[in-house]
C-alpha cells in the first residue's frame, strides 16, 4: 500500500512539474468538410437482383460540426499535444440502379439520404515545421446515431497554420472500421476532408 502510494505521489509530483513547464490553451473549433464512403454491395444471394454498379451510389452531401479543444506545448518545444470533444451533423444521399436478369435494362430503385449525428473524443500529437506552421497526427472515437448507430475511429492527418488568434487546418480522415450498414450498402468505411478553424479563447498563450 505504501509502494503504491509512493509511486501515485512520485506520478503526480511529475505531472505538476510538466504541467507547470507547459504552455497551456484551450477553445473552440468549427468544422466543415465532405465525407467519402467507401462500400460494398450485398451480393444476389441476399434475395435483391444484379446492381447496376455505374449507376448506383452513397455520397456525403455535407459534414458540420463544432468542439472544444485543449492543447499543452512543452516550453521552449516544436511539440504540442491537442485533446478534442466534438459534435457533429452529417448527411448523406444514395440511389439504386438494378439491371434485369434477362434483358440486362438498368431500371431505377430506391433514393434517398441519411442523417447523422455524432459525438467524438480525439487526441493528437503535433509538430510545428516552420513559424505557425504545423502538422499533426491523431486518432478519434466517434460515435454516430439518429438514422443509425455505430462506431467508427478514424486516424487522421491536419495540416494547419497558427496566426496566434487563430489557427486555420486542413484535416484528412481515415476511417479504421467498418460498422456502419445501410442495405444493401455494407461494411461501408467513412472518411473524408474537413477544414478547421482553432480559436483560442482561454489559457496561458503559448
Amino acid at each position: 500500500m505504501i509502494k503504491r502510494l509512493t509511486v501515485l505521489i512520485l506520478l503526480f509530483s511529475g505531472w505538476l512539474v510538466t504541467y507547470g513547464q507547459t504552455g497551456r490553451s484551450s477553445g473552440l473549433t468549427i468544422y466543415g468538410g465532405k465525407d467519402m464512403v467507401g462500400y460494398d454491395m450485398v451480393p444476389p444471394s441476399a434475395g435483391v437482383p444484379p446492381f447496376d454498379a455505374g449507376k448506383t451510389y452513397f455520397d456525403s452531401r455535407f459534414s458540420l460540426g463544432f468542439g472544444y479543444r485543449w492543447r499543452l506545448k512543452p516550453i521552449d518545444s516544436r511539440w504540442f499535444f491537442d485533446l478534442a470533444i466534438t459534435a457533429g451533423y452529417h448527411r448523406y444521399k444514395y440511389g439504386l440502379s438494378y439491371l434485369s436478369p434477362d434483358e440486362h435494362i438498368t431500371y431505377a430503385g430506391n433514393a434517398g439520404v441519411c442523417n447523422l449525428l455524432s459525438v467524438s473524443l480525439s487526441g493528437s500529437a503535433g509538430y510545428y515545421l516552420y513559424k505557425g506552421l504545423n502538422l499533426s497526427v491523431g486518432v478519434e472515437s466517434a460515435y454516430y446515431f439518429y438514422d443509425k448507430n455505430f462506431v467508427n475511429v478514424p486516424v487522421f492527418v491536419r495540416l494547419g497554420y497558427d496566426f496566434g488568434c487563430m489557427e486555420i487546418a486542413i484535416q484528412y480522415k481515415r476511417g479504421m472500421t467498418r460498422k456502419f450498414d445501410l442495405f444493401p450498402f455494407a461494411n461501408n468505411r467513412l472518411s473524408g476532408w474537413e477544414l478547421m478553424v482553432y480559436i483560442p479563447i482561454g489559457g496561458i498563450k503559448l
